[in-house]
C-alpha cells in the first residue's frame, strides 16, 4: 500500500561490473535507472519492484551469503544489462551520505582510513571489532581481501560499512589483517595504543586465533564505553489501531512512559537502572496474541532485572543472559499453548525487539520482525533482520531480497517466540557503540510497513535525534501517522534516544586483554550464515576454526576429544548413506554433455529411476519411510550439487516430514550426467506456514538433535533432490486440497 500523500523515497544505487568507460550522466540503464555520476545510479521508479531475474546473478551471492551483516554489507537490487561490457550489479544500501531536505545526490561516506586520526577510541574500537567479525565469513566467500582495500571500507558514525565486494582466490590469514592494522597503531587514540600495538604484533606473529580477536576486541570496546557518562531518554507508545478490535501489541515500560535518566560511570550497583526499551507484537488473533505479549514482556523483564541494576557484567555473559530471557519466555509461552491444548495455527505466539543500554554500549535483541532502527543525522537504518520467508531465501542465496518479496508468503515468519520448541530458535543479540548522540527507533510492523519509517525518519526522527522535538510528542505523532498512513494494524513505537557525556581521565584498555586473542572461542554475537560457502573456496593459511553453528565450551580436552571423534563417526556414516544413495543410473548416451534445464514437457531420460512421467507442476506427498535410518531430505542450494561435493554435510539441507507436500518446480541435468529435481515444499502436516512448529523426526532422528544440522523444511523451502531418489520418498497427489497446496501458488 504506496503512502502517496508522503514524499517519495530516493533511493540511490551503486553499479558494480566492468564498463569500457564511464556512462555519462543523464543515459539510463533498462529504462528505469538514470546515471547520476557513474557509478552512482538514482531508480526512477523506486515504488515498483525491480525487473524479475531468471536466476542469482554469480557476483550477488557472497552479498547474500553476508546478508546477516546488514549494517556493513549492500544489498542487491538487481542485474541491468549494458550495451557493452558484462551486466551490471546494482547494489542499495551502499555508504552514501544523503542531505536531509535537498534534492542533490548523495556523496560516499568517508574511508575508515581517512577517519580514523580523529576518530575517538570507541569509534575506532568498534570499527576493528566489526572488521574481525567479518574477516572469517568474507574469508570463506573469498572476499575478504576488500577488508583490506582503503577505498572500499567506509564509516558511517561508529559502523563500518563496506562500498562493495568482489571474490578473489588468493589465500590471506589474520597475518594480513596484522599487517594492515599495524598501519594505523600510530594514530589510534591514547588510550588504546598499546593495546593496539601488541595486538597486531601478536597478530603478525600468527598467535590469534579469530574469535579471540573478535572478543578480545568486544571487552576493550566495553571497557572504554563503560567510563563514558551518558543522558539517556525514552517514551513508548501502543495503540489497537483504526481497524482492528484490541491491541495484540505490548511494551515496557506501559504504553504513554517517558523518561530521562543520567547514567554514572559507578563500578558495582548502580544508582539508576539500565534502560530497557521492550516491544512485542503478538500472533494469533482470538487465539491469545495478546497473552503472548504479555506474558512475553513479564518473562524477559523478570530475567533482566538482577542484570539492570548491576555495571560491569562481561560482554559475553551478557549476551548470554539477552538470549536467555527470550528463550525464557518462549517455554513460557509454549507451556501456556500445551497446557490450553492448542495447536498448530492456534498456538499463540509473539515476536520481540528490545534495546539495552549498558555500560555506555547499545545491546539491540530479536526474533520475529517487530523492528530496530538508528537515526543519525543523514540516515536512518535498519538494525535488525527480520525472521521472514523472503530474508531466509536470501540468506539461503535462493533469489535477491526485492524478488523475493514478491513471492507469496514472502512476510511468514520462520521465528516467534512460542511457535517453536526452544532448541529450534536462534535469537540475535547484536552490540552496537554509542560515541555520539544516537535516536534508536523500536517498533511493531504497524510501523514499519510499506517502507514507512523510511518515508518518515527525515521529517518527525531527526528532530528528535538534534534536541528539537521531545521523545514523548514523537512517539504519540509516529502512532498517529502509521495509523493515518499504514492503519492495517496494532502499532508500537519506543524511541531511545542517547546522548554520551564528556567525562573525566578516561583508563587505557588494559594490555592484557590481548591475551584472549589465543582463545578460539566462538563470537557470541556472531550472526547465523545459513547458505553454504563457495564449491571451489582455496585453501587459505589460517587456523582451521571450530564449527560456527556449536558453541564451544571450555572443557577439558580429553571430552572434546572423544566428543569430536563421536561426531566424525556419525558424520561419516551419513556421508557414506547419502553418496551410496546418490549413486544415479546411467543415463543413455545421448544425454547432453553440459549442465542444462529441462523442459517441464520433457520426458524424464531413459535409466532414471524417477515416478513415472515426473513433470514441473506436479505435486508429491513425502511418504513415511520404513527404513527407520533413512530420512527425505533438501539440498537447498541455488543450483543441483557437484559431483565431487567433499562430504554429505556441505550442502545445507532440510528435512521433509512424513505428509509434506511439495510441487516439482524445475528439473535440471548436471556435466556429470546425474539428473536432479527441484521442489517447492507447499505445506506440512504439523506447521504453521506462519512460523516454524515440532515436527515429528524419523525414528534413527531423535535424541541426537540432527535439527542442528538438517532443520525442519518449513512451507515456501526450495531445494534440490536426486530423481533416481523421489520414489523411495514421495507419491504422486493427484488430487490436492487448498490447504495442501499452501504457498505453491502460481
Amino acid at each position: 500500500m504506496p503512502n502517496s500523500q508522503l514524499p517519495p523515497i530516493q533511493r540511490y544505487l551503486w553499479a558494480q561490473g566492468t564498463v569500457a568507460a564511464p556512462l555519462p550522466a543523464g543515459s539510463y540503464l533498462a529504462q528505469r535507472y538514470q546515471v547520476i555520476r557513474f557509478p552512482l545510479v538514482r531508480d526512477t521508479q523506486p515504488q515498483l519492484p525491480p525487473p524479475a531475474l531468471a536466476d542469482v546473478p554469480a557476483a550477488a551471492m557472497p552479498y547474500l551469503v553476508l546478508s546477516p551483516y546488514l549494517t556493513a554489507m549492500p544489498r542487491p537490487v538487481t542485474q541491468v544489462s549494458q550495451a557493452e561490457g558484462q551486466p551490471l550489479l546494482l547494489l542499495d544500501e551502499v555508504p552514501l551520505r544523503g542531505q536531509l531536505h535537498a534534492d542533490a545526490p548523495p556523496d560516499l561516506l568517508p574511508a575508515l582510513t581517512e577517519s580514523w586520526p580523529q576518530a575517538s577510541a570507541i569509534e575506532q574500537l568498534s570499527w576493528l571489532w566489526q572488521l574481525a567479525q567479518l574477516w572469517q565469513p568474507c574469508l570463506d566467500q573469498r572476499v575478504a581481501h576488500c577488508l583490506l582495500a582503503a577505498d572500499l571500507v567506509r564509516v558511517d558514525g561508529e559502523d563500518v560499512r563496506l562500498l562493495m565486494v568482489t571474490v578473489d582466490p588468493s589465500p590471506l590469514d589474520l597475518k594480513d589483517l596484522g599487517q594492515h592494522w599495524q598501519g594505523l597503531v600510530n594514530q589510534a587514540a591514547p588510550t588504546i595504543r598499546d593495546y593496539l600495538t601488541r595486538l597486531t604484533q601478536q597478530l603478525v606473529a600468527g598467535q590469534g586465533q579469530v574469535g579471540g580477536l573478535v572478543n578480545s576486541l568486544a571487552q576493550a570496546l566495553q571497557q572504554q564505553s563503560a567510563q563514558q557518562p551518558c543522558q539517556v531518554q525514552w517514551a513508548v507508545q501502543s495503540d489497537q489501531g483504526p481497524t482492528r478490535n484490541r491491541n495484540e501489541d505490548a511494551c515496557f515500560p506501559a504504553s504513554g512512559t517517558a523518561q530521562t535518566v543520567q547514567l554514572m560511570t559507578e563500578t558495582s550497583h548502580q544508582l539508576t537502572p539500565a534502560p530497557l526499551l521492550v516491544v512485542c507484537d503478538g500472533i494469533g488473533g482470538h487465539e491469545g496474541g495478546n497473552i503472548a505479549s504479555q506474558t512475553a514482556i513479564a518473562e524477559v523483564t523478570q530475567a533482566l532485572q538482577p542484570l539492570l541494576v548491576r555495571n560491569g557484567v562481561p560482554h559475553a555473559d551478557l549476551v548470554l543472559t539477552l538470549k536467555q530471557a527470550l528463550l525464557r519466555a518462549n517455554e513460557a509461552i509454549a507451556q501456556r499453548n500445551d497446557a490450553d491444548h492448542k495447536r498448530e495455527r492456534g498456538r499463540m505466539g509473539t515476536t520481540i525487539v528490545l534495546a539495552l543500554v549498558y555500560d555506555g554500549c547499545l545491546y539491540v535483541a530479536h526474533l520475529g520482525d517487530s523492528r530496530a532502527y538508528r537515526v543519525r543525522s543523514h540516515n536512518c537504518r535498519q538494525l535488525t533482520l527480520d525472521d521472514d520467508i523472503a530474508v531466509r531465501d536470501t540468506r539461503l542465496g535462493l533469489r535477491l531480497y526485492a524478488e523475493a518479496l514478491q513471492h507469496p508468503g514472502a512476510g511468514a515468519l520462520v521465528q516467534a517466540l512460542g511457535m517453536a520448541p526452544t532448541p529450534h530458535l536462534h535469537p540475535t543479540v547484536q552490540l552496537f557503540a554509542i560515541a555520539a548522540d544516537s535516536l534508536i527507533v523500536l517498533c511493531s510492523d504497524g510501523l514499519s510497513d510499506y517502507d514507512l519509517v523510511d518515508q518518515l525518519w527525515a521529517a518527525e526522527l531527526h528532530p528528535v535525534l538534534v534536541g528539537d522535538r521531545d521523545v514523548g510528542q514523537a512517539t504519540q505523532r509516529l502512532v498517529t501517522l502509521a495509523n493515518t498512513h499504514n492503519g492495517h494494524d496494532n502499532v508500537t513505537v519506543g524511541l531511545l534516544r542517547v546522548s554520551p557525556q564528556v567525562g573525566g581521565a578516561v583508563a587505557p584498555v588494559p594490555v592484557q586483554l590481548v591475551e584472549g586473542l589465543r582463545q578460539a572461542a566462538p563470537d557470541v554475537t556472531a550472526p547465523l550464515v545459513t547458505a553454504r560457502p563457495p564449491a571451489a573456496a582455496p585453501t587459505t593459511l589460517r587456523p582451521v576454526p571450530p564449527p560456527p553453528a556449536q558453541p564451544k565450551n571450555r572443557w577439558p580436552l580429553i571430552i572434546v576429544s572423544v566428543l569430536v571423534a563421536a561426531g566424525v563417526g556419525i558424520i561419516a556414516a551419513l556421508g557414506w548413506q547419502w553418496w551410496q544413495r546418490r549413486a544415479p543410473a546411467p543415463l543413455e548416451d545421448s544425454a547432453p554433455p553440459s549442465g542444462s534445464t529441462l523442459s517441464p514437457s520433457a520426458e524424464p531420460p531413459t535409466g532414471s529411476t524417477a515416478i513415472a512421467d515426473l513433470a514441473v507442476g506436479d505435486y508429491l506427498q513425502i511418504k513415511t519411510l520404513s527404513d527407520p535410518t533413512a530420512a527425505a531430505t533438501l539440498m537447498t542450494t541455488p543450483a543441483p550439487p557437484a559431483a565431487d561435493a567433499p562430504s554429505a554435510v556441505d550442502p545445507p539441507k532440510r528435512l521433509l516430514i512424513a505428509q509434506t507436500v511439495v510441487r516439482v518446480r524445475s528439473r535440471q541435468q548436471t556435466p556429470a550426467g546425474e539428473l536432479w529435481v527441484r521442489l517447492q515444499v507447499c505445506s506440512t502436516p504439523t506447521a504453521n506456514p506462519t512460523v516454524g512448529s515440532e515436527a515429528p523426526l524419523p525414528p534413527a532422528l531423535e535424541g541426537g538433535r540432527p535439527a542442528l544440522l538438517w532443520p525442519i523444511a518449513m512451507p515456501g523451502d526450495e531445494g534440490w533432490v536426486l530423481q533416481g531418489d523421489v520414489a523411495t520418498f514421495a507419491a504422486p497427489l493427484l488430487d490436492t486440497s487448498s490447504p495442501q497446496q499452501g504457498l505453491c501458488t502460481d
